[in-house]
């Protein structure tokens, strides 16, 4: 493509020196490779990043664009841009890219993706472009257990080859979803950047990008962005916005000037969540005018999927939403309607806050949310879009890109009064039907409670709980035993009556208010032995009978006997050998002659070898 708008960045990714394409990472193999072939270190720009799990074929950089600029003669613009459907050689996208922009000390500023590449990875040869999907090691999320290095903290170590968590590993806690799942990692303050732009002004922002694409026919038509724009500066920035700058070009990629004859559009597309009710999103698309006798004839754009938000307004717009959608001409000044040329007039677009009425040309839109009043440093702003390929007039992959954002929902505070039906947790990424484990036990430990076991758990599910059943087994052999039914919401058991030092095992099963049923896992406790001991009765004071508990470390020669005040036996209980355990007796009130003792106090005596045990009782009638 002949733009002099794409020039200076053309040539900054063309006319460095490729490096020798880097081996394969070792680290944690296989799940991610490392895939690189850049410039100056770590640009890939051999092609290789791009989204086939799907229809729509996607090229993703690791320096904040979207799509292989066709024509341009950039290393990388033979790959895939957005075609669709897949190998048709059918593009619906020249180039896309990543705007931020800010008030530093009340002066716009803007670091862009493109056409300017002031957005860059460093010259560190990890910080290319990562491979995975759902289900890989390493890449748990709810609802298993997402803490996959058992330290304590969820998915703290994004995938991008750095030990961002200070543990002296490498990408070892993540998240992973969907069925090719692409992150990379990059700044708009590398040192040489104003070597190139020397008008640019770092915001010293620090962007992790995933990208995601489904091989599911029914959802295979688009391809997810989330950005993590992390303030790494000391200054505070004012007034932010975030957005995409699109050259939205459809047609066959080798038909001349194929790019001349699109035009823009916007349309509100109601999606059925289900119990969050209907929602409508923007689809912001453009289209080939003609159709190119049907070689393009879907429509293509980008669909506001989510981004950072603050219920008060005071660090974030109140809901999703674009704040600017504006289309310009590839032919024009900025003053007559063309692409804006300096950070004034770029911030000057995405503060805006309109909608442009749809363009016909070689047209480019720009896409941004906002304003979020202050990005402190260390605080982070998060963006997600989906670029979606439809037919005309149908925009039903425009709903399933949506749904699939809206993944699962999950119920992790327990609390049946928050969320939408008592789930409160959003998993994105997740399609409608898929079904990952229903149950999960965030944790279960068992551990002596004087001569008692006791049993704790946490639980997560994305289905109604209707009741547990605890159950032990002795694990030399014998029948389970059901110790308890308890409620949905019981988080722990106590077990009152192991025998010491027998060693058993213990579960939790889960029964779903729909039939279905899930277990814990099983862990082995060895009974506490505990001491000879004499355990208050109960009633006491009673007026008819007691009930007396004893526990024997071992079996022993025993004698239990009821004495009055002045040391008389009144009555004996017990007497002989017994068993290590728990015993109960009951002592009914009667002297040995069966005649009710009169009211008073009294001793209960029990002897176990040489040690012996005394509690008062008290008589009342």
């Amino acid at each position: 493509m002949s733009r002099a708008s794409v020039v200076a960045a053309v040539i900054l990714l063309s006319c460095l020196p490729l490096s020798t394409p880097r081996a394969r990472i070792s680290y944690p193999p296989p799940d991610k490779t490392g895939i690189n072939g850049g410039i100056h270190g770590a640009p890939v720009t051999d092609g290789s990043p791009v989204h086939t799990a799907g229809d729509l074929r996607v090229h993703a950089s690791n320096w904040g664009a979207i799509g292989s600029w066709p024509g341009s003669g950039a290393a990388y613009s033979g790959a895939p841009s957005a075609q669709w459907p897949g190998e048709s050689g059918a593009e619906y996208l020249s180039i896309a890219g990543l705007w931020v922009g800010a008030l530093v000390n009340g002066t716009p500023a803007v670091s862009t993706s493109a056409y300017q590449i002031e957005f860059r990875p460093s010259s560190d040869s990890r910080d290319t472009v990562y491979r995975t999907r759902y289900d890989m090691e390493h890449g748990a999320r709810i609802p298993a257990n997402p803490d996959d290095d058992h330290d304590g903290v969820a998915n703290e170590d994004p995938l991008d080859g750095f030990d961002n968590d200070h543990d002296g590993k490498v990408d070892e806690d993540f998240a992973a979803a969907s069925d090719q799942m692409l992150s990379r990692h990059f700044r708009d303050d590398q040192p040489d950047i104003n070597d190139y732009y020397p008008l640019h002004t770092p915001l010293h922002l620090d962007v992790h990008e995933d990208s995601y694409a489904f091989s599911d026919s029914a959802y295979n038509d688009f391809v997810g962005f989330t950005f993590s724009i992390t303030n790494t500066g000391e200054q505070t920035l004012d007034d932010v916005y975030v957005g995409l700058m699109a050259d939205g070009d459809a047609g066959h990629r080798f038909q001349p000037n194929y790019w001349s004859d699109d035009v823009t559009g916007i349309e509100s597309v109601p999606v059925d969540l289900g119990p969050h009710g209907v929602v409508t999103y923007s689809f912001q698309y453009w289209r080939d005018e003609n159709s190119d006798s049907g070689d393009t004839p879907g429509r293509c754009g980008f669909v506001l999927l989510d981004h950072t938000v603050d219920p008060a307004g005071i660090s974030a717009p109140t809901a999703v939403s674009w704040h600017t959608l504006e289309t310009f001409s590839g032919v024009a000044s900025y003053a007559d309607g063309g692409d804006p040329t300096n950070d004034f007039e770029r911030y000057e677009v995405m503060a805006k806050g309109t909608a442009s009425a749809p363009l016909y040309g070689d047209v480019r839109t720009l896409m941004s949310v906002g304003p979020f009043p202050t990005l402190a440093p260390g605080k982070t702003i998060t963006f997600t879009v989906a670029l979606v390929v439809t037919m005309e007039d149908d925009y039903s992959n425009v709903a399933r890109a949506v749904e699939a954002y809206n993944g699962l929902w999950f119920d992790i505070d327990h609390d049946p009064g928050t969320g939408v039906d008592g789930k409160e947790h959003h998993e994105p990424w997740y399609l409608p039907d898929e079904d990952p484990v229903p149950v999960w036990f965030s944790g279960f430990s068992v551990g002596a409670d004087g001569g008692a076991v006791h049993l704790r758990w946490g639980l997560i599910s994305d289905q109604p709980i209707d009741h547990l059943v605890v159950e032990r087994t002795p694990e030399q052999g014998g029948a389970a035993v059901t110790l308890s039914t308890l409620p949905g919401n019981a988080r722990e058991f106590v077990d009152l009556a192991p025998k010491g030092g027998e060693r058993y095992t213990y579960r939790v099963i889960v029964y779903g208010k729909f039939g279905s049923s899930y277990s814990s896992p099983t862990l082995a406790m060895t009974a506490p032995l505990l001491p000879n001991k004499l355990w208050l009765s109960y009633p006491n004071p009673f007026r008819d009978t007691t009930t007396i508990s004893a526990h024997l470390a071992a079996d022993a020669n025993t004698n239990l006997a009821i004495f009055d005040v002045a040391g008389r036996r009144v009555a004996k209980l017990a007497s002989g050998m017994r068993g290590a355990g728990e015993h109960i007796f009951t002592w009914n009130g009667s002297d040995e002659t069966g005649k009710r003792v009169p009211a008073g106090v009294y001793f209960c005596r029990l002897q176990v070898g040489d040690q012996v045990f005394r509690e008062k009782l008290v008589v009342v009638r």
